[in-house]
């Protein structure tokens, strides 16, 4: 199998996604986070998970290996609870709850356990 062969990349895919499993990264997107090595901000109600975007390229010489550190924020509280919260606090200000949770939950990744 040649370097700059198409299932030559395809094989370092499937092992880099097999080592990521058994490693217990989580994939979030293109992503690959370590929630065991999380680390907690309580004050702030988040954790940072540690991880990082690891790219394969295929260029002429053979297949090229980039790989990014990267960090996502994770929140404490639940879906629920932050939607009561924000319906409380439109509900002092009189404003359109409905809405202001839509454009709050926009764009937002939520995990589930």
């Amino acid at each position: 199998m040649e370097p700059t062969d198409k299932d030559h990349m395809n094989f370092l895919k499937i092992f880099f996604n097999s080592l990521m499993r058994g490693l217990r990264f989580e994939t979030i997107g293109r992503k690959s986070f370590n929630s065991a090595k999380a680390h907690s901000l309580d004050a702030h109600k988040i954790k940072v998970w540690p991880g990082f975007d690891a790219r394969l390229i295929m260029k002429e010489q053979g297949v090229l290996l980039n790989i990014d550190v990267c960090f996502k924020v994770v929140r404490q509280d639940t879906v629920l609870e932050f939607i009561n919260d924000l319906r409380s606090k439109c509900e002092q200000k009189n404003l359109d709850s409905q809405e202001e949770i839509e454009n709050a939950l926009k764009g937002t990744t939520i995990v589930t356990k």
